[in-house]
């Protein structure tokens, strides 16, 4: 049982009613042979009450504390405004991933994932990227942003072949499936995170700032975690730190 039921269920027994009270002192005044005191029991009907309204308070705190520690685990990352952010469609796709747009494009920022890119069965849905945002020209260099773009699209069919390549020596060493891949480059990372096996579908992010590139990775298993809660599977098992390939 939740602390907040506990200390709910306490609130009620003791403060939900207002009877209790005169009850006890009718019971204390019976058994001390004195008189029955209406102002005592008003005045013990405020002690519980309050005692009640302490343990809320109390519950309500601890809850709040939690939810600011939650903030501040996640690094403090400053969304994209939507004029930067680039939507290009790879394939036709439905509504559902409308709401799996949305959510790639959130991540986005110029201190964190600059290209997010979403594969199902084989082949590319759709990119996201901040690539054309000014702040970013510096580290796009010499490539024009398109150019980026296009080799990115060709990452995401050959990473995942490199990854069911590499699964098959995994198999034999016993390890479970490969489902997230790393390439830590001297500007920046690529990253390849399965979502969901079966239907194929898995993320292709990159980073062009190096000392953003723990915030990207970070970034990225976020975005994962959100898009199969959005398509109702279960939570995967949390992995340890980077692991460059």
């Amino acid at each position: 049982m939740g602390r907040h039921r506990v200390a709910g269920r306490l609130a009620t027994g003791l403060g939900g009613s207002l009877l209790l009270p005169f009850l006890v002192e009718l019971s204390m005044a019976s058994m001390l042979g004195e008189h029955f005191s209406v102002r005592r029991g008003v005045i013990f009907v405020g002690v519980l009450a309050g005692g009640s309204g302490l343990l809320l308070a109390v519950d309500r705190l601890a809850e709040y504390r939690k939810h600011r520690a939650e903030q501040r685990a996640r690094p403090d990352v400053a969304q994209a405004p939507a004029e930067h952010v680039a939507h290009h469609a790879l394939a036709p796709y439905g509504p559902e991933t409308d709401g799996v747009v949305a959510l790639c494009a959130s991540r986005l920022g110029v201190s964190s994932l600059h290209y997010v890119a979403y594969h199902a069965r084989g082949k590319g849905l759709f990119r996201v990227d901040v690539l054309d945002h000014p702040d970013l020209a510096p580290l796009v260099g010499l490539a024009t942003p398109d150019r980026h773009r296009r080799i990115y699209e060709n990452y995401g069919t050959r990473l995942k072949a490199l990854m069911a390549h590499l699964d098959d020596d995994f198999d034999e060493l016993d390890s479970g499936r490969l489902v997230r891949l790393v390439l830590d480059v001297e500007k920046g990372a690529v990253f390849v995170i399965e979502v969901h096996e079966h239907s194929g579908r898995y993320l292709l992010g990159v980073t062009l700032d190096q000392s953003h590139v723990d915030t990207a990775d970070e970034e990225m298993r976020r975005l994962t975690a959100e898009i199969r809660q959005y398509l109702g599977h279960p939570a995967m098992p949390t992995t340890g730190g980077r692991n460059h390939t």
